[in-house]
């Protein structure tokens, strides 16, 4: 049995709202949903076309599939119309899961144009909707998921005690992008570990600890840094941490984070779960992006006992997304 925590959707009202937009997020008829300047996701038919994606699925074996929107995510409109596009989004995922239950599960998206908005929507989305969990870019507009602001939905993800899905967004850092790399192939790696790192480090990880985070893409550049960081900052910016590294251990912090499983070769992921344990990995596909179907074959090929395996297949994500 495969469960895929990285599978994209966007309803065709959510589609209609974004062309009717005259600064981004927007969309025109012909061209991809464009997030900022030089960052636009194509519109994949699969996106809404659940027969479509259920046929895919098949090919290569998903018997299950979390759904969550794609960019552009709808914090980036900013204000009440972040709040609608969220709402809109939310509810063409329960309609989906409701559609074909024994095939979706679905997690949500906030707007956090205001925060006490977001939080009445969470608690619809988990009390109502049925959803299973909550997808966070891995920065919100411009701020960093560890910045106070955002602190009060991570509590209360805590207090649900459901997991988040990390995704990344339009980077921080985008200098050096879109002319020669594409932002999704190096960008959105290294802002989602920029993401995973200060959320270890400032503390939101221990401070919320039945919430937890799934950073994709085997976790980004983290599982070859996970040494480094942690040498660095134990060795050379303790004084940063009060002194105090006992309570912020960054190896204890680290190893509080998942990962999904999403690459094209078996070698980044076999490095990931030497440094996570298959505990802490959970299959994805990231469909209908790119090579999506690598990373089923990727998962196979892996040294592992069966056991393991079954855990990164079903087993950890069946635990962290239960039902309601």
């Amino acid at each position: 049995m495969r469960i895929d925590v990285h599978n994209h959707v966007y309803s065709k009202d959510l589609i209609n709202l974004l062309e009717k937009r005259s600064d981004y997020p927007y969309t025109r008829p012909g061209e991809g949903l464009l997030c900022c300047k030089g960052l636009s996701i194509p519109r994949f038919e699969s996106f809404h076309n659940m027969s479509l994606k259920l046929e895919e699925m098949d090919k290569v074996g998903i018997d299950i599939a979390i759904l969550s929107i794609n960019l552009p995510g709808p914090e980036l409109a900013g204000g009440k119309a972040a709040e609608e596009l969220a709402r809109i989004g939310n509810d063409a995922i329960a309609e989906m899961v409701a559609a074909h239950p024994k095939r979706f599960w679905g997690v949500a998206s906030l707007g956090y144009g205001d925060i006490d908005a977001s939080l009445k929507e969470l608690d619809r989305c988990i009390g109502t909707l049925k959803l299973r969990g909550l997808q966070m870019f891995s920065n919100i507009a411009g701020r960093t998921l560890d910045d106070p602001y955002l602190r009060p939905i991570f509590a209360r993800m805590s207090e649900l005690k459901r997991p988040i899905f990390m995704h990344p967004t339009a980077p921080l850092n985008r200098i050096g992008l879109m002319d020669m790399v594409p932002t999704p192939a190096l960008g959105f790696i290294y802002d989602t570990t920029l993401a995973a790192v200060r959320l270890a480090l400032s503390g939101v990880l221990s401070e919320c600890p039945d919430a937890p985070v799934i950073v994709p893409h085997v976790g980004g550049t983290l599982p070859y840094l996970l040494s480094r960081i942690s040498g660095m900052v134990s060795a050379s910016f303790a004084a940063s941490y009060g002194g105090n590294m006992k309570e912020r251990d960054p190896k204890a912090a680290f190893q509080r984070l998942y990962m999904d499983t999403v690459c094209y070769d078996p070698e980044p992921l076999q490095l990931c779960l030497s440094k996570m344990g298959a505990e802490h990995l959970l299959f994805g596909s990231d469909h209908p992006h790119a090579a999506w179907n690598l990373p089923v074959d990727a998962l196979e090929k892996i040294k592992c006992t069966d056991a393991e395996r079954e855990l990164m297949k079903h087993g950890n994500a069946e635990r962290m997304f239960r039902p309601a």
